[in-house]
């Protein structure tokens, strides 16, 4: 499958990938330069290939909230909350973000890998309205972003995580680099062009920046961090689940405990640290890597990793195994970049 905006790319000279089914770019000039335009100035993303849904009817409110861990009831119109749809073993289906239009109609994003899963599920319970191939999904990502922006829709009043809505676009100051920034929801020939004219400004970036940005704010990937087999707990998300109210899986996720938890991981030596690398304290293994990079903006190798609660502590010198050979890291704290958000 190709985007809306795939010819666009292929102008502009991208190298693409499969991404879950999607030839998406993955860089234009190089990752580095496309981190480092994001941390200092302004990239755009086409972020078409995400799963874009409108749900609406009489007690949809009420639906999502039992279906979701984070509380819905805080939202008012023209919010943004990120959220988690969880299963029976109180695993993640998938993290998204949930726009409120009003107590009977919200607009949900969803992971590229998870659209045909979530829309047939969510459809046993209310109804669903897939907008996914009639736009285009756009990423603005910067301390750069709100001037250049600005030129096209008035955005210097909206705050983070609150959305606006232009004729038949949806702005939201949203992302998933750490850094200010917004995601434009956009009918196909419009989106287009906007696209267009953005890149008169902004570094056209792909799905490797994309990573390594949002594993330097330390945000999560879904089949990564998240997935139907993780609790929201296991993934250090706990600040997005509310255990005031019931919601499907609650109990069986907390009668699984926590044994292993999301932690960040610091190379103190040269070396890459990539998914599926053991961490060791001695002889013993006390965790492994779900996702791991080269961080441009440190200049080292970081990673987000499972590791054991007991041995989950800032500053524990640890060992990680790369081909056999122990190289020296240090457990920490994420995020490891922390960017400039309004």
């Amino acid at each position: 499958m190709k985007t809306p905006l795939h010819s666009i790319h292929k102008k502009l000279g991208a190298r693409f990938t499969e991404f879950h089914g999607w030839e998406m770019p993955i860089q234009y000039s190089s990752i580095v330069e496309e981190v480092k335009a994001v941390r200092d100035g302004v990239g755009v993303f086409d972020i078409s290939h995400m799963g874009r849904f409108f749900v609406s009817g009489k007690g949809v409110l009420d639906t999502l909230q039992n279906l979701t861990t984070n509380d819905l009831k805080k939202l008012s119109p023209g919010r943004v909350q990120y959220n988690l749809f969880t299963n029976e073993r109180g695993g993640v289906k998938d993290d998204v973000t949930i726009y409120m239009f009003g107590e009977d109609r919200f607009f949900i994003c969803v992971n590229a890998g998870n659209r045909g899963k979530i829309k047939e599920w969510l459809g046993k319970f209310t109804a669903v309205e897939d907008v996914s191939d009639r736009t285009v999904q756009i990423a603005l990502q910067g301390k750069e972003s709100e001037r250049v922006l600005a030129k096209f829709f008035d955005v210097s009043d909206l705050r983070y995580y609150r959305f606006k809505v232009f004729g038949n676009t949806i702005v939201s100051r949203t992302g998933y680099t750490g850094e200010d920034g917004f995601e434009i929801y956009a009918p196909v020939e419009e989106g287009r062009d906007l696209f267009n004219e953005l890149l008169k400004e902004a570094v056209p970036c792909g799905l490797g920046a994309r990573d390594v940005l949002r594993i330097e704010a330390g945000f999560p990937l879904y089949g990564h961090e998240i997935s139907e087999d993780i609790t929201p707990l296991e993934a250090n998300l706990d600040r997005f689940v509310d255990l005031s109210k019931d919601f499907l899986g609650k109990e069986a996720m907390l009668s699984k405990g926590v044994k292993r938890k999301l932690f960040g991981l610091e190379l103190t030596t040269k070396g890459v640290p990539r998914e599926g690398y053991r961490i060791y304290k001695g002889e013993e293994e006390v965790g492994v890597v779900s996702s791991g990079t080269f961080s441009p903006t440190l200049g080292k190798g970081i990673a987000l990793c499972f590791v054991d609660v007991k041995h989950r502590s800032e500053g524990n010198e640890v060992d990680l195994e790369i081909r056999g050979k122990r190289i020296r890291a240090v457990l920490r704290s994420y995020p490891f970049v922390k960017g400039r958000r309004k």
